[in-house]
């Protein structure tokens, strides 16, 4: 028997190595704080990934 999974995506993101992360795309949001965290302006709500 074999046994397969088809996924069909419309849309695909990778993550990145923390290395890269701070390469260009820091620019969108701000820096972080000293304490580590962003402030998010009012009404992104609906772009982040996660609630």
């Amino acid at each position: 028997k074999v046994y397969t999974t088809e996924v069909v995506v419309e849309e695909q993101e990778f993550a990145e190595s923390k290395s890269e992360q701070g390469r260009g795309n820091q620019g969108a949001m701000g820096a972080p704080d000293a304490d580590g965290f962003q402030n998010i302006p009012d009404g992104i709500e609906e772009e982040l990934p996660f609630h």
